[in-house]
């Protein structure tokens, strides 16, 4: 199973120069979701509805992690490579605490950086898609655009690879898994599942987001940037399947992470349908 979103173009000098790489931003996605297949061995792994609504997760407390590791160069694949490498161990810090405070098993990712279009996933990569998280392998894919290049600090390449982490929390804690097995008896049913897990994640990003910001000298502009993105980028605004949420709920579970730092901000699972929609 593949799911991605779209952004839509930005108008700031800093990511103006992303607009030819970007016309469609961090399609992010969750591939070949295997049934189970992360956690089913492990019994302290909730499981049922149970496992979406009062996860562990959401005791855990807040991501407290300090990085403090702002790329030295850019210019080059190499460096964006080094930075995003950088990154992945701080969440592996910051998320490992968390779960084994409640708990719940924790297994570091491992993480594949592309170029070009390629097979990822076992399937084709698709056209614009910027990143993906294979739950059988548990292999975050990211692919490196023109965009990170120039700038591998960018606050959206950031969330990027931090919304793909998310979707690894969502598999070691029982959540896909659940999801998965979550019966849609129709078309939009379906839909509206998939809307609450990919808000779950850009929540879970946003909320390790939070808890680095200060460790990053990260600045309000920054942080605007991403905000102004996803609000011009739900699926009401870009035309698309609704799978992702309009850009006002993207941008409201966006908030609720990042000013909370914690995965308690994110249960969209008991949220009303209106802010899922």
């Amino acid at each position: 199973m593949i799911v991605s979103v779209e952004f839509a173009a930005m108008r700031t000098p800093r990511i103006a120069l992303m607009a030819g790489a970007l016309a469609g931003l961090l399609l992010t996605g969750t591939a070949h979701a295997g049934v189970g297949s992360t956690s089913a061995a492990d019994t302290s792994v909730p499981t049922g509805a149970k496992a979406l609504t009062h996860n562990p997760l959401y005791r855990s407390g807040k991501l407290t992690a300090s990085c403090g590791r702002r790329p030295e160069d850019s210019g080059s694949v190499t460096a964006v490579k080094k930075h995003l490498t950088a990154m992945l161990d701080c969440l592996n810090a910051s998320w490992s605490a968390r779960l084994k405070r409640v708990g719940l098993p924790f297994k570091k990712p491992k993480i594949r950086f592309m170029t070009k279009p390629g097979r990822a996933c076992g399937s084709a990569w698709g056209k614009n898609i910027t990143g993906r998280y294979c739950t059988d392998e548990r292999q975050l894919v990211i692919m490196i655009e023109d965009y990170a290049i120039a700038d591998p600090a960018d606050p959206v390449l950031l969330h990027l690879i931090a919304h793909e982490y998310a979707h690894h929390v969502q598999s070691l804690t029982g959540m896909e898994a659940a999801y998965q097995r979550m019966p849609a008896r129709t078309k939009d049913q379906a839909l509206a599942q998939s809307r609450r897990l990919e808000l779950q994640a850009d929540c879970l990003g946003a909320a390790f987001m939070g808890g680095i910001w200060t460790s990053l000298d990260g600045q309000d502009e920054d942080w605007k940037e991403v905000v102004d993105l996803y609000r011009r980028s739900g699926d009401d605004g870009l035309k698309k399947e609704r799978s992702h949420g309009t850009g006002k709920n993207r941008v409201a579970w966006l908030q609720k992470g990042f000013a909370a730092a914690s995965p308690a901000a994110c249960n969209t699972w008991v949220a009303s349908a209106s802010r899922v929609a």
